[in-house]
């Protein structure tokens, strides 16, 4: 794999949001250890999540910011604005003093870009920002995550982002899971919990996390209920209800409108290690994308995870192994995570018993195929996670829809990022890259996108030159720095207006936008491989479709 810093002995991980984030960060850290094997690893994190930390293997060190503080004194005035700026300085000089000679940053947050700015870390991953303030993308690969998540980007991404961030950092071995410590304490205590229950049902023990981040995330309780007495009375299970105290709004009810004696509700009556151990003892986890689906991979129990409204298997599906992932075949999924919806007609594209029957058929065996017309290809994917030949976590159909358009980019971009990112060795399914003139016939747009790289090529060619001539006026300069503007708007425009080109225009718009320098010659010569970048990358996806 390329790599652009392998090297590293004392790393500072910034990822200041959610415990899913902490545990997808997991073969990133690990990866760095096997790599190099004496490092340190910081882990930067928010205030609230210091505990978790410590239950997540290979980090050495544990430095908490206390974000809730900085914002109240910040929202006092006068005293508290000077009370947030000495806590800031304290903790710019604290980080500065340990002397980082690497920084992952998995935050694209504005405030830990400026922060690591100030802390002046000089090799970097994922983001920074540069002497005003503006956000810096220095990895390939987290432009590629920028790119993948913006707007209907995200559709024609088949790479997970606990890879994408594993290659920021420029780490190549990895456990192929995520990693979670389990104590015997915990474990004793989780024992102790499931016994005195009193399940009368001998049947396997299945997890049910029927909580979720969003409301429109959130599968109906009703069908929570029939799904759990399916398995009640099919599988003669023993079924956990898991989740937080906040979650037994939605839990209970469903416990009550089961009204069996082998339905248990742990919500609330477990912490994070506690979790941990009670998934570590169940034979299968019924979820959506969820905290305590990854904290489930983690320890090795296989699950069922429905990827509704705004999530996406590709994105965050479970990474290990051997999960199947449900993703609904809606014209408006995956949404933008930040809008509401009043009519989230995804969920009622699965139905209970399609997942009893997945629920059955993974406890039974580990398959690679479905039986039949157990699932509807129409309404919804059914895939099985896996890893390809470079250690890249994948989904596989199950049940593929024939003529699929959309699962054909996303094989193809797949391609091309692992080709020309990583540096992986993928040969095109043709003997040759297709001409300006074949472009169109593979990719709708594609020749226009092509034609104005080789254009915006050219007119920085005319540039360098009037660079080097010291008599040059500035009528011309401006003249052709006009072309250029005008030509990168078509670019951009091409990739609204063709959907399928917008991840490849989008890389292009990112590295534009994170040259850096203040010399003319410097800057444009730039800007020519830019365009040589979406030259070359336009032509290979076209030449991986299939």
């Amino acid at each position: 794999m390329k790599k652009r810093y392998p090297d590293k002995t004392n790393v500072l991980l910034v990822n200041i949001t959610r415990l899913g984030d902490m545990l997808q960060a997991t073969p990133t850290i690990a990866g760095m250890k096997q790599e190099n094997p004496d490092c340190k690893v910081t882990v930067l994190v928010e205030k609230q999540f210091t505990e978790v930390c410590h239950n997540i293997p290979n980090i050495d060190e544990v430095v908490s910011l206390d974000l809730g503080m900085t914002c109240r004194s910040l929202a006092r005035e006068q005293d508290g604005i000077i009370d947030a700026f000495e806590y800031v300085t304290e903790a710019v000089d604290d980080l500065r003093s340990r002397k980082f000679d690497y920084c992952l940053n998995m935050s694209s947050s504005a405030y830990t870009a400026l922060l690591l700015r100030l802390v002046g870390i000089s090799r970097n991953g994922g983001w920074t920002s540069d002497d005003e303030g503006y956000r810096v993308i220095e990895s390939e690969w987290a432009k590629l995550f920028a790119s993948s998540v913006f707007h209907l980007n995200r559709q024609y991404n088949s790479l997970n982002l606990v890879d994408v961030f594993r290659c920021s950092a420029d780490v190549e071995k990895h456990p192929k899971q995520l990693l979670i410590k389990v104590t015997e304490k915990a474990r004793e205590y989780v024992n102790g919990l499931i016994s005195s229950h009193g399940f009368t049902n001998k049947g396997p023990l299945i997890a049910v996390q029927a909580g979720a981040s969003q409301a429109k995330r959130q599968w109906n309780p009703q069908k929570f209920t029939r799904l759990i007495n399916i398995l009640l009375d099919q599988l003669n299970a023993r079924v956990i209800l898991t989740g937080s105290k906040k979650e037994l709004s939605i839990i209970e009810p469903i416990s009550a409108a089961c009204g069996s004696k082998n339905v248990m509700v742990a919500a609330g009556r477990t912490d994070i290690p506690q979790l941990s151990a009670m998934l570590e003892a169940c034979d299968i986890l019924i979820t959506g994308d969820t905290g305590p689906m990854h904290i489930s991979v983690a320890v090795g129990t296989p699950v069922v995870a429905m990827f509704l409204a705004s999530a996406f298997g590709f994105e965050t599906g479970p990474y290990s192994e051997g999960n199947i992932v449900l993703q609904p075949i809606i014209g408006c999924g995956p949404c933008n995570p930040n809008k509401a919806c009043t009519r989230p007609d995804c969920h009622d594209l699965i139905e209970p018993e399609l997942i009893a029957e997945l629920t059955k058929l993974r406890l039974q065996s580990d398959f690679n195929h479905l039986p039949e017309g157990i699932a509807d290809s129409n309404k919804v994917t059914v895939y099985r996670s896996s890893f390809d030949e470079f250690g890249f976590c994948d989904l596989k159909a199950l049940n593929p829809r024939r003529g699929d358009q959309m699962e054909r980019f996303r094989s193809a971009y797949r391609k091309l990022w692992l080709s020309d990112l990583g540096g992986f060795e993928i040969s095109p399914p043709g003997k040759s890259a297709p001409s300006l003139r074949q472009l169109d016939g593979a990719i709708e747009g594609m020749q226009e996108v092509v034609t104005c790289a080789q254009e915006g090529r050219r007119l920085i060619g005319k540039l360098l030159n009037l660079i080097r001539d010291e008599s040059s006026s500035p009528r011309m300069l401006g003249q052709l720095n006009q072309e250029l503007t005008e030509n990168d708007r078509k670019i951009e425009q091409l990739g609204f207006h063709f959907p399928q080109l917008g991840p490849l225009t989008r890389m292009f718009i990112f590295a534009k936008e994170n040259i850096s320098g203040t010399e003319a010659f410097d800057l444009a010569s730039q800007m020519g491989g830019i365009y040589d970048d979406l030259d070359r990358r336009g032509r290979k996806l076209a030449a991986y479709i299939e």
